[in-house]
């Protein structure tokens, strides 16, 4: 899957525009530190400790991360219900998808038959719990990639930050960082 990103063969869909300033913005995947920025793979501005960064470059991280723990949630549900995503799936793309996808219905319908009858079926696990557990397929990586990017993956990042901090900003964002 790296070299898909490196080399741009994973299908991600068509460019968009996200405002009327900004021009078309790829669709990408989001990452930490550990990863490279590549126009279809965001990570974080560096800067942590002693360096504080600019307003709009914690907006930009905040919102990042924030995203990054939500799918991260979202796995974390899913792997602590249904032990096939404890650890990298060995099938086809196909295969892969169609799992998914029934571990999601079945998830929902879960949901709704809680709802409805008051009943639980299974406990989510919590933030805390998932900051101190290895996750199968999503356990920590180490450093993936230097620090160097392209000029594009650069002027992509600096349009999302833009992005939060002009028209797509949300009033929680600064009640975070203020």
């Amino acid at each position: 899957m790296g070299k898909g990103f490196v080399h741009k063969t994973l299908s991600f869909p068509i460019e968009k525009e996200i405002d009327n300033k900004s021009g078309p913005i790829p669709y990408y995947a989001v990452g930490d530190e550990a990863f490279p920025l590549l126009e279809n793979l965001m990570r974080p501005y560096p800067g942590r400790g002693k360096k504080r960064l600019p307003l709009n470059e914690s907006i930009f991280n905040y919102r990042l991360s924030r995203n990054r723990r939500t799918i991260e949630n979202t796995f974390g549900i899913m792997s602590s219900k249904w032990r096939v995503f404890r650890k990298p799936i060995v099938a086809g793309e196909k295969t892969v998808i169609a799992i998914t996808k029934a571990a999601v219905v079945l998830h929902n319908f879960i949901k709704m038959s809680e709802k409805n009858s008051g009943v639980r079926y299974y406990t989510e696990i919590s933030n805390s719990d998932m900051n101190n557990q290895e996750m199968g397929a999503l356990a920590s990586v180490n450093q993936l990639g230097t620090n160097t990017y392209s000029a594009n993956a650069k002027i992509i990042r600096n349009k999302l930050k833009d992005y939060f901090s002009s028209d797509g900003a949300v009033e929680f964002q600064y009640d975070k960082l203020l």
